[in-house]
């Protein structure tokens, strides 16, 4: 995987990016889940088609149903939570309450991604009179077609039938029946929604660093409980908790947590404002532009080069991260030994890695250790 970056590029791209850091955004804050946040193809609310122009307006009030044909949508839950749903595809909105929420797919399938979930939230994904309760951070789904499925790809859930439950660990799944039992299951085939989740959620951690990167610029503020303050009109006093905000620039709702930084189940970071300057990034072609991407350097994202093929099932995805990593470690070899024989600092994070990878130098900071740090120390 090689990419050449020309410097008159990388130039301009720099300018772009730092004006739009400096730039003042206008932030709303989505105060309940069910934002349709992004679709590809078509799709409906209600039987009625949603259109480019509405999205971010959109939401799924209690009862209302969201469909697709050929196309796939993006919905936000919980802070962290993102729902995708696939081709031929529809789901319905029972609760929208950020302690309990819960969303019934009537058709298709459906991912959901956790990056992040709050001891007090509630999340259950319903189908065919059976119920998927999330535990913890991690990537699931559910089908309703026959056989219906609720399925762990990483993660933990409990899943209930009537007076039956069971509780599923990573890489297991059951049928939806009155005889639930948790069975092993083939993680690594082919998967569409699975690689369409894996580019969604790299935009989305690219909207959530320009966001928290501007955030920073605009309205920093640490404190002793390593929080940030709000920006002005927005109700908000130190260190508040997480949320959506709207990033006019992206077009986008972009996660922001308060504190700390949480990782995607696909190697995607995402940083509180406080946290931003420590976030390792690759640039990477998201979205039409080049963006700088945080990732997660202890299990890296699968980095696919502009105009390159999607990889189109968990395993290709898994040896693009194999990949990634190896040319991320070589890139740090490479800066250490540099650092070394000019009796320089050793950068701890990536540095740029150039042809064997593409990667742009960090900050100079430790990179965050895998996993989520949800209380970060005072600096």
């Amino acid at each position: 995987m090689k990419r050449v970056w020309h410097s008159s590029s990388k130039v301009l791209a720099g300018l772009f990016l730092a004006a739009m850091y400096a730039m003042p955004q206008a932030y709303t804050v989505s105060a309940r889940p069910g934002a349709v946040n992004y679709i590809e193809g078509h799709a409906s609310l209600n039987g009625r088609e949603i259109s480019q122009k509405t999205l971010g307006k959109t939401f799924l009030n209690a009862n209302d149903t969201l469909s697709t044909d050929l196309g796939k949508a993006e919905v936000l839950l919980t802070p962290g939570v993102f729902l995708r749903i696939g081709d031929n595809s529809a789901v319905r909105m029972v609760s929208p309450s950020l302690t309990n929420t819960q969303v019934e797919i009537t058709k298709g399938e459906a991912m959901v991604e956790v990056a992040d979930i709050l001891k007090d939230n509630n999340i259950e994904i319903l189908a065919r009179g059976g119920s998927m309760r999330l535990e913890k951070a991690g990537l699931y789904r559910v089908t309703a077609d026959d056989p219906p499925t609720a399925a762990v790809i990483e993660g933990k859930a409990e899943v209930n039938f009537g007076d039956r439950k069971v509780d599923l660990g990573k890489g297991h799944q059951t049928v939806l029946a009155a005889n639930l039992k948790s069975e092993k299951f083939n993680a690594k085939k082919d998967d569409d929604l699975y690689a369409w989740s894996n580019v969604r959620s790299e935009y989305d951690a690219g909207a959530s660093y320009a966001s928290a990167r501007s955030a920073t610029v605009n309205s920093y503020n640490n404190n002793s409980y390593g929080g940030w303050a709000g920006y002005p009109g927005g109700g908000f006093g130190y260190g508040f908790g997480p949320g959506w905000y709207y990033n006019g620039l992206w077009n986008s709702w972009a996660w922001m947590p308060a504190n700390g930084y949480f990782f995607s189940p696909f190697g995607w970071g995402f940083y509180s404002p406080s946290y931003i300057a420590y976030a390792p990034v690759i640039y990477a072609p998201v979205g039409g532009r080049t963006a700088p991407v945080p990732v997660n350097t202890k299990r890296p994202p699968a980095v696919v080069s502009s105009g390159s093929a999607i990889p189109r099932s968990p395993a290709a995805l898994n040896a693009a991260r194999a990949q990634t990593a190896r040319s991320m470690a070589a890139a740090q070899s490479h800066q250490s030994g540099a650092a070394r024989q000019s009796g320089g600092p050793r950068m701890a994070a990536p540095a740029s890695a150039g042809r064997s990878g593409g990667f742009s130098a960090p900050s100079a900071a430790p990179a965050p250790s895998a996993g989520a740090c949800s209380s970060p120390s005072h600096r």
